[in-house]
């Protein structure tokens, strides 16, 4: 206690009781090494920081303290402190946050891109469909399935947006047919146009149709079971 209170009066900050993940997030974040003993500190284990602020908040059933950490030269951990109206709509929010870092970080490690706004799902219901043609037998049904399937992105958008699904898919198929039109998707307002600058990691695209295809395999497998059992 003595040592805290010395240290204050000269006007440096001592926090105490940080459990092991604070510790190395301050570290990791001001560049500092983490020591066993305070006399074993060296010059080169301390850590910069442009600016330290405390805060006492009173929380829902205790008193909570926030110290911000800001302006590091080189922090390898950050934090982005994220708000909303309720837990809800705050981890939402979250939600959200998490997954554009992730989609964010595996563009950066693949370098592989396709256009968004639904365009290469539009584009992928169009080859499948034009392949369907030359099919006679029961799998031309399962493809024009899933061109139908594929087309449920591009008609989500345009709903969501306040226009008529049907529409969108409509102008979307005949802009497929034209490939020197560009690549069309669904822009800001629901209207169907060229895309710029809207992308999507190739994985994550990838790794979405997979999953749904092996999803819907496996519930027209247990369909089949049911069927053969009579239930």
């Amino acid at each position: 206690r003595d040592i805290l209170h010395r240290l204050t009066d000269e006007g440096i900050l001592a926090v105490g009781e940080l459990d092991e993940s604070e510790l190395h997030n301050a570290a990791e974040a001001t560049g500092a090494t983490i020591v066993d003993s305070i006399l074993d500190i060296g010059a080169d284990d301390l850590g910069l920081a442009g600016s330290v602020h405390w805060e006492r908040r009173q929380s829902s059933d205790q008193v909570e303290d926030i110290i911000t950490i800001d302006d590091c030269i080189d922090p390898s951990v950050v934090t982005i402190a994220v708000g909303g109206s309720g837990e809800t709509a705050t981890e939402e929010i979250i939600r959200g946050l998490h997954d554009a870092l992730r989609a964010t970080s595996i563009a950066l490690e693949t370098g592989e891109l396709l256009p968004g706004a639904g365009a290469t799902h539009a584009r992928i219901a169009y080859a499948v469909r034009r392949a369907s043609e030359v099919e006679s037998g029961r799998a031309r049904l399962g493809m024009d399935a899933f061109a139908r399937a594929m087309e449920t992105i591009p008609a989500t958008l345009a709903e969501n947006s306040g226009k008529d699904s049907l529409d969108a898919v409509l102008e979307m198929r005949a802009a497929a047919v034209n490939e020197e039109a560009g690549i069309h998707g669904v822009l800001v307002g629901g209207e169907v146009g060229e895309v710029n600058g809207v992308w999507h990691p190739r994985a994550v695209i990838e790794e979405g149709l997979e999953s749904a295809v092996v999803t819907a395999m496996s519930m027209l497998r247990i369909d089949q079971v049911i069927s053969a059992r009579g239930d």
